[in-house]
């Protein structure tokens, strides 16, 4: 356990970081200059393919059409938006990991530490089997299938604008799925990473309010409020917790501002992206098996991405709710007035828990996961009622 001595500085840098695995591979991995170049290429040309997507979807305007080719559509739209945010919240995250790692806050005691560390050890796990899945995934849509014109809206714009050429760019298409489920990935594992060292700094920041009392056991609890060491002392430990606390938050704030349009728009993309994979499913039965595989393998890569957020969402904000508890069983009725006034401050000021949230009442946790699941299920009520109305085939 940490003694008074040790807990209450700052600037000390902290080497050790459980979430190496995610920094590597989805953090680390964009700050070479290459892959840089690579997402703007990327970029670039997704961004003349959705707007040839859309021109050819406006052209037909045919609602079989449509519904055929919305998963991948919007699977466009989605991959557009993560290399458009993707070197901009590789920054933002990169930034704030930096200030958090500047500014400690305590230490965590070695119990809830093996605890955290078992539990990033199944976090860890976890990244790596969503990774092997998206990697299966995108090779997947790398091997040829007979019905690829029936799956692709690429190819139809392809054979559409590029005839003579449509073998030739669909090949280049398939093969940037070699890269594109690491891409993919990323923006959500960047949130994840960040979540996981804010709640490391929040559970030491918590055991060092339990400790605001730490190293004067000996004091006469009759005679406190006139011992001047120790008031002075409880002081400065006062006033030191709530710059940590006003640090940390500012450093959070800064992040969601910089953050909270696009986790908006991952978040409507998601939504959409879900009900593109059950209209595809309940819609296009005598699809080809490859297909099957292809929409399995997205849906499974969502569903993953989908628990994961939402349950690092919620433990974070439950994790950060934990300081006010901790403020709540202070000892304070030893202490001087002044203390007990810079107390109720700092207790005012606790109460707010931090939340991964992009509006005034919407938050990423169990409340958002369950209104997303109501929206997808009543999605897929009413395309069953349809179909057993109309019969969509797709040719």
């Amino acid at each position: 356990m940490a003694t008074h001595q040790s807990l209450f500085k700052t600037n000390i840098p902290d080497p050790d970081d459980p979430y190496w695995m995610i920094r590597r591979i989805f953090i680390d991995i964009f700050q070479y200059k290459f892959v840089k170049l690579l997402l703007k290429l990327l970029l670039l040309c997704n961004t003349v393919l959705i707007i040839l997507q859309t021109v050819v979807l406006l052209e037909v305007f045919n609602a079989v059409f449509f519904i055929k080719y919305y998963m991948m559509y919007i699977a466009s739209i989605y991959i557009w938006i993560t290399l458009y945010s993707i070197s901009q919240m590789e920054k933002s995250v990169s930034c704030g990991i930096r200030d958090l790692r500047e500014w400690e806050v305590g230490t965590t005691d070695p119990v809830i530490e093996k605890l955290n560390r078992k539990k990033i050890f199944y976090e860890n796990v976890f990244v790596i089997v969503h990774v092997l899945l998206a990697t299966v995934t995108g090779i997947a849509y790398i091997i040829p299938d007979e019905k690829d014109k029936d799956f692709f809206l690429v190819w139809v714009v392809f054979e559409r604008f590029f005839p003579v050429f449509a073998n030739i760019i669909f090949l280049l298409c398939r093969l940037s799925f070699f890269v594109l489920p690491i891409i993919m990935l990323a923006p959500f594992h960047m949130i994840i990473y960040y979540c996981g060292y804010t709640r490391r700094k929040f559970t030491a920041f918590t055991k060092s309010l339990e400790d605001l009392n730490d190293g004067f056991d000996d004091v006469d609890p009759l005679k406190s409020v006139y011992d001047e060491e120790y008031q002075r002392e409880i002081t400065r430990r006062l006033k030191f917790c709530i710059r940590s606390h006003v640090r940390l938050y500012s450093i959070n704030s800064q992040l969601l501002r910089d953050l909270s349009h696009y986790i908006f728009l991952y978040s409507i993309i998601g939504v959409l992206f879900a009900i593109g994979i059950v209209v595809y499913g309940v819609t296009f039965q005598s699809s080809s098996l490859e297909k099957y595989v292809r929409v399995l393998g997205l849906a499974f890569c969502f569903v993953f991405m989908f628990v994961h957020m939402i349950w690092v969402g919620q433990i974070t904000e439950d994790t950060t709710s934990d300081l006010f508890e901790a403020l709540k069983q202070t000892v304070w009725y030893y202490w001087n007035d002044k203390n007990k006034k810079i107390f109720l401050m700092f207790l005012l000021n606790g109460e707010k828990s931090f939340k991964m949230q992009y509006s005034e009442n919407v938050s990423v946790n169990y409340e958002l996961g369950v209104s997303i699941l109501k929206s997808i299920y009543s999605t897929i009520m009413v395309l069953a009622n349809l179909k057993n109305n109309y019969s969509l085939e797709g040719n």
